[in-house]
């Protein structure tokens, strides 16, 4: 059962939003609750990592599962708290991607902070999602055989 879980749909393809998930240390871009994010290695199953938050604490942090441009899944300790953050992605239409995150909160007397958690936690990771959708919809505007959905505005 997740605790959290924050959709939307990304007027982009699956590859641009792969690049910004697989890109830890552009992490801080798009997740604004982070300072830094790093792993010790390549984005692969069992490669860990800190992230530095911004209000100074560190969560050091594992991948538990990669699914290659479509989901990954990753554990991280939160003093106490043990947290489970899965990302993942489906492809809608050549230009759209339906993107969910998801958290599980688990730790001893989790049922204490669950409910301050959840609250926290959706916040952050709507935010968060919004930040990644803005993104990934810029880059793939830039990219190359991309045509710029804006409309142009003309002065009268």
């Amino acid at each position: 059962m997740n605790d959290v879980k924050v959709q939307v749909i990304v007027k982009s393809p699956p590859s641009e939003i792969w690049k910004i998930w697989s890109n830890f240390a552009e992490a801080p871009l798009w997740d604004t609750d982070v300072r830094k994010c790093q792993l010790d290695g390549p984005f692969q199953v069992g490669t860990r990592g800190k992230c530095v938050l911004k209000n100074g604490l560190n969560m050091p942090l594992k991948l538990e599962a990669v699914s290659l441009h479509e989901s990954y899944r990753n554990s991280a300790r939160l003093l106490w708290i043990d947290l489970e953050f899965d990302h993942q992605m489906r492809r809608i239409s050549p230009d759209e991607t339906h993107v969910i995150h998801s958290a599980k909160i688990s730790g001893p007397l989790s049922f204490l902070y669950r409910g301050l958690l959840r609250k926290a936690l959706t916040a952050a990771m709507t935010t968060a999602l919004d930040n990644l959708c803005t993104l990934a919809e810029q880059r793939a505007i830039g990219a190359p055989g991309h045509e710029k959905t804006a409309t142009p505005l003309h002065l009268v």
